[in-house]
């Protein structure tokens, strides 16, 4: 069975104290899960699976899966399990234009066809048997499934997905708590002056890292957009009529557009974030960092993060012992006391939540406008879908693919500026992020 013809029946969202938490629950059927399926999701690095390779088991929003690269280098992302009698496929054997059980033989091609059944006396019987299946596509170095049903929508032209890899750094970490508290992670502009503050020398540090240390209280805003939601941080600066400000975005439903190495390389970088649920108490999260100049230093960036890393892309750090937290090391260079690599922070800091985050616990203030304006626009679209209207986001036309809309920029306003129009200036102009590299113009 095709994702296109598998029935969707969504359960009810609740009402009350709880009304967003709902949202923590991504299995087929929720709510939740079936906004989410209804864009493109990361699933595997592409280096991950060349000619040749085995299969690999996947796991994304509760369904147990296998992707492989068949024998003419087709990639097919279907039910792990095989429809006879249920062994697992990832143990299958790539051969003749497919995946071979080892069990009994059956073959299954990457659109869940099934092709051959060697030991059946039927030579028809074979045609009656349909794997469910998920279309793949494969872009910014990663493999993306659609998961939903009907037509896939266009595969969305976010800047930082453009180019060939010379531009862009992309990696994933493996998350031990749910996707939502996360997600909120990324587009919380506060946290940055604290939670990834650094200690900056020099003038010309100060004017491009300054978000990442100046702890004045922040002007909050936001406004819908066509994408997700516009969110808009200024900050004075000590000494001068101006303010620093930077412009970040919450991309439907699981996805930000923040800040991408601008403080070393200039204007044209943006980094991506989505934070895909394994299950309901663990996510992938996925990072593609983009500069137009095609200058980024992804030496340092592998050197970095392979620091951090164990095997499976886990963090060396451990919840056990506090992520090993180096408290000596907060009187100066570090706020946190876990290094530099501010994906650690992340992390670490929505892990110490709890597996999931319960909203009944929290106390939302003036600084929260973005996690209240994303909840709502989750449940708004959640319902939408219960609908059959498609939510904000998805690309259906290539008019609508253009997004060089999706503002990421720090910067600096002076007293008689506005934000709006300061956006505005980039909105309307394509070269934000036009690629300047070996590939670019």
């Amino acid at each position: 069975m095709t994702s296109a013809e598998q029935p969707v029946v969504i359960r009810q969202r609740p009402r009350g104290a709880d009304r967003y938490q709902y949202l923590t629950q991504t299995n087929a059927g929720t709510p939740a899960g079936e906004l989410l399926r209804r864009y493109w999701q990361p699933i595997a690095l592409a280096d991950s699976l060349p000619e040749g390779a085995a299969p690999q088991p996947i796991r994304i929003m509760g369904e147990d899966l296998v992707l492989f690269r068949d024998d003419e280098g087709r990639v097919g992302l279907i039910d792990r399990k095989c429809a006879h009698r249920c062994t697992d496929l990832a143990l299958g054997r790539i051969e003749a234009g497919g995946i071979r059980c080892p069990y009994h033989g059956w073959l299954f091609g990457v659109d869940g066809r099934c092709l051959d059944q060697p030991a059946e006396a039927s030579p028809t019987a074979k045609d009656r048997i349909r794997m469910k299946s998920y279309p793949i596509h494969q872009a910014a170095g990663a493999f993306w499934a659609y998961m939903g049903p009907g037509e896939p929508p266009l595969f969305p032209n976010y800047p930082a997905l453009a180019g060939g890899s010379e531009f862009r750094y992309t990696t994933r970490w493996f998350g031990d708590c749910n996707w939502l508290q996360a997600s909120e992670g990324n587009i919380d502009p506060v946290h940055t002056s604290y939670l990834h503050q650094l200690e900056l020398t020099g003038d010309d540090m100060k004017a491009r890292w300054g978000v990442f240390a100046n702890q004045a209280r922040p002007q909050l805003a936001a406004e819908d957009t066509r994408f997700g939601v516009r969110l808009y941080t200024t900050r004075k600066i000590e000494g001068t009529e101006k303010s620093s400000i930077r412009i970040t975005n919450f991309v439907m439903p699981n996805a930000c557009a923040v800040g991408g190495f601008e403080g070393y390389l200039g204007d044209g970088g943006v980094t991506m974030l989505w934070d895909v649920p394994i299950d309901d108490e663990h996510h992938w999260r996925w990072e593609f960092i983009f500069h137009r100049s095609g200058r980024l230093d992804k030496t340092a960036l592998q050197k970095q993060y392979e620091s951090e890393k164990a095997e499976g892309d886990r963090m060396l750090r451990q919840r056990e012992n506090l992520y090993s937290q180096n408290r000596e090391s907060m009187k100066k260079e570090a706020y946190l006391g876990l290094g530099e690599c501010f994906s650690v922070h992340d992390i670490a800091i929505t892990q110490s939540q709890g597996t999931i985050h319960g909203q009944e616990g929290e106390h939302l203030s003036s600084s929260d406008i973005a996690i209240v304006r994303a909840r709502r626009m989750l449940d708004e679209a959640a319902n939408s879908v219960a609908e059959g209207i498609d939510p904000p986001g998805v690309v259906r036309t290539p008019a609508d693919n253009d997004f060089r809309d999706l503002v990421v920029i720090t910067g600096e306003i002076g007293a008689g500026d506005t934000k709006e129009e300061y956006c505005s200036r980039f909105a309307q102009d394509s070269s934000l992020f036009a690629l300047q590299g070996p590939q670019g113009t």
